[in-house]
């Protein structure tokens, strides 16, 4: 008797060690298409093989005439949709670059940089906080925010009135 117990007891065990569950785990690749970084910048250098961004900053003035949105991307192997959308401190949308299409032979590139420019208008008022918003594929992949602020004098301002009385 105790021993029809003692093999009821090791089948039992047996089975429920022999139903363990065990899985191989899947070779890790690096994602493709991975976004190495976003930068806001003053310039572009086009002097090597690829874009550099020039001056990063997320502070600007009255007197700066563009500012560059400089987006920077590993493991490129298929046709990607980059977007930019920058919206003035009102928030609204300024403006909207449409899809610019990157990679269209699909072939591998280890880096790719691209950029866009907002024009920033002398004549309007442009200061406050500034947002721009990168998609990739339809897909948000990044944001950031600015400012843009009124230019200061140098030295002291002096205010003179004239009046004419007579």
């Amino acid at each position: 008797m105790k021993r029809n117990i003692i093999i009821v007891i090791l089948l039992m065990l047996s089975s429920f060690f022999g139903s363990c569950i065990t899985f191989r785990p899947k070779h890790v690749f690096p994602l493709d298409n991975q976004v190495e970084f976003i930068h806001l910048c003053k310039g572009i250098e086009d002097s090597g093989d690829l874009l550099k961004p020039v001056d990063i900053q997320s502070d600007f003035t009255s007197k700066d005439d563009h500012i560059n949105c400089f987006i920077k991307l590993k493991d490129v192997s298929i046709k990607i949709r980059l977007r930019w959308k920058w919206y003035s401190p009102d928030r609204k949308m300024f403006r909207d670059t449409g899809d610019v299409i990157v990679n269209q032979d699909e072939e591998y590139l280890g880096v790719v940089t691209a950029y866009d420019m907002l024009q920033l208008n002398p004549r309007s008022k442009n200061e406050g906080q500034w947002t721009v918003v990168v998609f990739m594929d339809d897909k948000f992949i990044g944001r950031k925010t600015f400012q843009v602020r009124p230019l200061k004098l140098k030295g002291r301002s002096r205010l003179t009135s004239h009046f004419n009385i007579g």
